[in-house]
């Protein structure tokens, strides 16, 4: 009997194996119950018309990660623009008696042909302008940017750069039009000069009525006034901005910006600009190559493709680059997959092959 279940065990191990994966016996990790024996479904709600995203969901549903799911579910939609799609690993969770699919999930996000998705601009008012992204490491041969907590892989073939950079002449004409509109829209900043005579003004409107409540409106604005010359130039940053432009010359104002927080306060410079040859901290401003590739095509020229997973190793990272597989139930369940889906190479090179 011991022989036959030997041989049973060689030619048959997954009879065994399977048996193991498919116990019916959920798992509690913390205050959460999971069901990793569920058999998973996957949901492409992904619209027809989305040719792009329809081709990459196809290849892969041929990963096991996608195309076999146990214990989460994967459901995939775009934008229905040829633009965007994400693929989401989706745990199953128990809640009283009933299945539910959890509130979170591991994910894979991939933008189409749109540099504007790649980085964070330097404000919302000035759309245009960028923060250079840091390299972290490559994928598949393509680089690996990093900017406010977040990888994204660039899968760009061209030589053609999709960045270009912002001179800092550039970015000071941005900050005064956009300080301008402003203004435009909410009036001209007041000045501590004006301030302190309409101060002055409503004291002495007290003194006739009320003079304990004058003496205390008096105190009051004394540190208030205090406070703004603290806190605000006397001039308007429109001024200071044309300032900062006006002691450049005519080369340094073709030079590349480059950006640091500390340099109004080491420097002097409200733009947040630092002078030549003390670039070292700073963070180089950069403007997206509009003819780069031909925008409106539906052809791919640019991929994005960002990683968010549930329980990253590193607070900093949440990406299957610096991921360490935990082989565990739970949230870390659908991370493995996500990072097995990442290491897939065969797959990969086949989505790299649909970027012209």
């Amino acid at each position: 009997m011991r022989k036959i279940l030997v041989v049973l065990l060689f030619i048959f191990p997954n009879i065994f194996i399977r048996g193991q994966e498919y116990s019916d016996k959920t798992v509690t990790v913390g205050e959460d119950i999971f069901l990793p024996y569920l058999k998973g479904k996957v949901f492409n709600r992904i619209p027809k018309n989305d040719t792009n995203y329809q081709k990459i969901f196809g290849l892969l549903q041929s990963a096991e990660a996608v195309g076999k799911t146990q214990g989460y579910e994967v459901e995939a939609y775009s934008s229905g623009e040829n633009l965007f799609g994400e693929i989401s690993f989706i745990p199953y969770m128990l809640e009283g008696d009933k299945t539910v699919r959890a509130r979170t999930a591991s994910s894979l996000k991939i933008f189409f042909n749109d540099i504007m998705m790649l980085w964070q601009p330097i404000s919302l008012d000035i759309p245009n302008i960028y923060y250079a992204p840091i390299k972290k490491g490559e994928f598949m041969g393509y680089p690996i940017y990093e900017q406010g907590g977040v990888e994204k892989t660039i899968i760009y073939k061209s030589t053609t750069p999709l960045f270009l950079p912002v001179s800092r002449e550039e970015y000071l004409m941005a900050l005064i039009k956009s300080e301008e509109e402003k203004q435009k829209k909410n009036g001209a900043p007041i000045s501590s000069a004006r301030m302190s005579v309409e101060i002055e003004k409503t004291y002495q409107e007290l003194l006739k009525t009320d003079k304990v409540a004058a003496e205390e409106f008096k105190q009051q604005m004394k540190g208030f006034k205090n406070d703004i010359a603290e806190n605000n130039a006397t001039e308007d940053l429109v001024s200071l901005y044309r300032k900062e432009l006006e002691k450049l010359s005519p080369l340094a104002r073709k030079k590349q910006a480059y950006y640091a927080i500390y340099a109004m306060e080491k420097y002097g410079n409200f733009s947040g600009l630092v002078p030549e040859g003390e670039q070292g901290n700073a963070t180089a401003l950069v403007k997206p190559n509009d003819k780069a590739f031909p925008m409106g095509s539906r052809d791919i020229y640019l991929m994005v493709v960002s990683w968010d997973l549930i329980t990253p190793q590193q607070s900093e990272e949440n990406s299957p680059r610096l991921y360490q597989p935990q082989n565990n139930f739970g949230f870390s369940l659908t991370d493995d997959k996500m990072y097995e889906l990442y290491n897939n190479q065969v797959l990969w090179k086949h989505i790299i092959g649909l970027v012209k």
